[in-house]
């Protein structure tokens, strides 16, 4: 493994990221300046993880994040952490996560982020529990919304469990 170098992502990254991604459309591209977009305005920090110089990976921190179990609560939230397949149990995720968790430490106690609950998220969900994340105790969510008792859903990205972090 090479060094691991994390810094704020800038427009011009996008096209590193796509190639990166295998995904150059529109969409993703546009995805990718609305974060960056948000981060100028000051309510994220878009980090990017070179390896090697070569990028590696992602994560977007919402310093009050909109989205997610704890969303509109005042808690920083991190939204999309990506590593690349070739950069992957290369410690580029730690890396990633550690410059998150530290900005949100300046500004909060907590940090929390949701994590899907079908099989491709495995790994990911074995990886925020064992850095220290616990549910934060409201259940299954589905779009967004605490999914009720006995209610149908579809076992898909939209099925996730809300991970709450003390940081202090």
């Amino acid at each position: 493994m090479g060094d691991i170098l994390i810094r704020k992502m800038t427009y011009d990254d996008i096209p590193f990221i796509c190639k990166a991604d295998n995904d150059e459309s529109d969409t993703f591209v546009t995805y990718l300046k609305n974060q960056l977009e948000n981060q100028e305005n000051g309510k994220c920090l878009a980090l990017l993880a070179l390896c090697d110089n070569q990028t590696a990976g992602y994560v977007f921190l919402y310093y009050a994040c909109k989205w997610g179990g704890l969303k509109n609560k005042g808690i920083p939230g991190v939204v999309d952490l990506i590593v690349f397949k070739p950069y992957r149990r290369k410690g580029v995720a730690t890396a990633l996560m550690d410059c998150a968790e530290e900005e949100a430490r300046k500004i909060h106690s907590q940090i929390y982020l949701d994590v899907c609950l079908n099989s491709e998220y495995g790994p990911a969900q074995r990886f925020y529990i064992k850095r220290g994340y616990v549910p934060d105790g409201a259940g299954v969510y589905f779009e967004g919304e605490v999914l009720g008792l006995n209610a149908s859903c579809r076992n898909d990205d939209e099925l996730s469990l809300c991970l709450v972090k003390e940081l202090r």
